[in-house]
């Protein structure tokens, strides 16, 4: 590689490109995460680039002066990114306190880890997940990432300056670095929980390997050693490469999945090796990528791509507060231009006002904000700052701003089920393993063919069944798989039957499905009858419906339809009631129609059932196998 004869850092094209596939990733995944389930890795994106620039300037700043100035550094870092998140923090805890005093749980908390670049720590034990599209009501859940940067900001020049003065060999620097990103890769699969999937998503020491391959990338690949021009087989082989790594890329936006666990075991470090070699072509002046995503549109995107991320779960959040989650396509498509429209207005406004000021020459005497106010424009930034400080102060002296959120029943029914469910699947596996072939026990332990209205066993008697309907159900081997609606009914379902294994997941959306069956079926146990309880959180679709009906195989499935106040849940039922024509072993158990005419069966969210509700649900799914024996 030949020595490029500017002394000024280059600017990289394509860049831009990157960042704008980044957030519209995110946004997509926020706005339909069961179409885009990878929306999510973005934020690697965001983090090699991040790493890879930053390293590449510092070295090249080393490389020119012999030093690098750390006050200068991080007084550029606070100009471009402080005042737009603090603007963002206090606009959003203005628009709590007005009009969504239910978010106010935790406010000084959210706010004080973000302006000192800890919130993901703090996340970690006391966050919503990134996943649950019921729980994740917070509108600072992403601010994670912006914490994490915050903290290599805060470090990494120092880092850099330290080992370029030791002179240590770069390439020892770059193989020494790509080495801690491997450590990060292996903590993020120890430390993997799926009951508590917090501390692997937020956690420093988890994500940090992405921002490390960045900045390894930097010392071994520097921009400002890169031939303009190169032979023809050798600029072929790069474009032909950088293709590759922007299709990879791309397929992994669209398919890896943030619950699958096989993603902490090592996919998501797989997807940000491929991402830094995306980024180490895209840097190449003579590839193809570097013109390709040079454009327009998504430097237009790129260049705002920061207050896009800050502003969009914001007004995602409050869109939903305000339309009762009207979820239509024309609903989301509105959010987006209002996103972009406040990131426009935090781009013009306090990105480049605050990145661009310079203190003025004064006069002898003349005080130091006399011409701060000589302008229109900065008389309207100083009215709006000021309603925004007032509007956060008088949303952190609220009294719930300094509390955590009280659990609802509903989490403490949840948290009380997960424990039940888990004794219960103890017994049921045992029983599993002996026997897993045929419900025989059913038909040998049928001692009564009453067709009484109400049976004489107590339970029978609870959930309202003859004893012909009890007889016929409660030896059944069941697996029960589901979502947050499954943890509230599990126990009620082993208590029916306690041959029954569930296995619920909060937030659990049906992608992750197949690979919870698959499981199953992996280890001989797989019940000869499935209950399924999956779509609150996202759509079915037909894939992975025809996954999950391949993997159950000849077994008979119990569907259950869901009911909420969602948009896709409706398509979610009309697409359920189709697929019986074409899979026989399928019922579908129709709690939605059940339960609309029963209010006061649902909790206060009147999406989950309430104890009451609980022993109906069961009841209905135990009243249509009995039926179908």
């Amino acid at each position: 590689m030949g020595q490029n004869s500017s002394k000024k850092p280059r600017y990289i094209t394509g860049f831009d490109g990157l960042r704008a596939i980044a957030v519209i990733g995110v946004i997509v995944f926020h706005l339909w995460p069961e179409h885009l389930v990878g929306g999510w890795l973005g934020v690697p994106l965001f983090f090699v680039l991040s790493g890879y620039l930053i390293t590449d300037l510092l070295i090249q700043e080393f490389d020119r002066n012999g030093r690098i100035d750390l006050i200068g550094f991080y007084r550029r870092r606070i100009k471009r990114l402080y005042p737009a998140l603090v603007v963002m923090l206090f606009a959003t805890a203005t628009m709590i306190g007005l009009f969504a005093r239910d978010l106010l749980y935790n406010l000084r908390a959210i706010i004080m880890t973000n302006m000192t670049y800890v919130y993901n720590i703090w996340a970690t034990k006391h966050g919503d997940s990134y996943f649950d599209s019921w729980g994740g009501a917070s509108p600072f859940t992403h601010l994670w990432s912006l914490s994490i940067e915050g903290q290599f900001y805060l470090i990494w020049p120092i880092v850099v300056f330290a080992v370029l003065a030791l002179k240590i060999k770069r390439s020892s620097i770059a193989a020494s670095l790509l080495g801690l990103a491997v450590v990060s890769a292996i903590l993020m699969g120890i430390f993997y929980d799926p009951a508590n999937i917090n501390r692997t998503y937020y956690g420093t020491d988890t994500r940090m390997f992405a921002v490390l391959l960045g900045t390894a990338l930097a010392f071994a690949w520097p921009s400002n050693h890169m031939k303009l021009t190169l032979k023809p087989k050798a600029k072929r082989n790069l474009n032909v490469l950088g293709v590759v790594a922007l299709a990879f890329t791309l397929v992994g936006l669209f398919w890896l999945n943030g619950q699958w666990e096989a993603t902490y075991m090592g996919l998501m470090f797989v997807f940000t090796l491929m991402v830094t070699g995306l980024i180490a072509i895209t840097a190449h002046p003579a590839s193809f990528l570097s013109k390709v995503l040079d454009n327009k549109p998504l430097n237009y995107l790129g260049t705002r791509s920061y207050s896009i991320y800050l502003y969009q779960l914001p007004v995602f959040v409050f869109f939903d507060k305000f339309t009762s989650h009207n979820d239509s396509f024309l609903m989301n498509v509105i959010k987006i231009v209002v996103v972009l429209g406040v990131a426009e207005v935090s781009y013009r406004y306090v990105e480049n006002v605050f990145r661009r000021f310079k203190k003025p020459d004064l006069q002898p005497g003349e005080p130091k904000m006399a011409r701060f106010f000589q302008s229109r424009a900065a008389k309207i930034m100083a009215s709006i700052a000021a309603v925004f400080m007032l509007g956060t102060v008088n949303a952190v002296s609220a009294k719930e701003a300094g509390h955590a959120r009280p659990k609802t029943d509903l989490q403490k029914r949840l948290n009380t089920n997960k424990n039940k469910i888990a004794d219960a699947n103890k017994k049921a596996l045992e029983a599993a393993k002996k026997d897993n072939k045929d419900d025989k026990k059913t038909a040998e332990h049928s001692p009564s063919n009453s067709e009484s209205t109400t049976g004489s066993d107590p339970v029978a008697q609870k959930y309202g069944l003859t004893d012909k309907e009890y007889a016929a159900i409660k030896d059944k081997s069941v697996t029960a798989i589901g979502d947050s609606v499954m943890v509230d009914v599990a126990p009620d379902l082993q208590e029916l039957m306690p041959n029954t294994v569930a296995d619920a997941a909060v937030g659990r959306q049906p992608y992750v499905v197949p690979t919870v069956l698959q499981s199953y079926v992996n280890k001989g146990v797989l019940a000869p009858t499935v209950v399924i309880s999956i779509g609150t959180n996202g759509a079915i679709g037909p894939n992975v419906f025809d996954q999950i009906m391949q993997i159950i195989g000849n077994r008979t499935v119990y569907w259950v339809n869901g009911y909420a106040d969602r948009s896709w849940l409706q398509t979610n039922n009309q697409f359920l009631e189709q697929q019986k024509a074409k899979y026989p072993n399928l019922h579908i158990v129709d709690w939605a129609n059940l339960v609309k005419d029963h209010g006061d069966w649902l909790g206060g969210d009147h999406v989950h059932p309430n104890p009451t509700g609980s022993v109906q649900y069961a009841a209905l799914i135990a009243k249509d196998m009995a039926k179908n024996q």
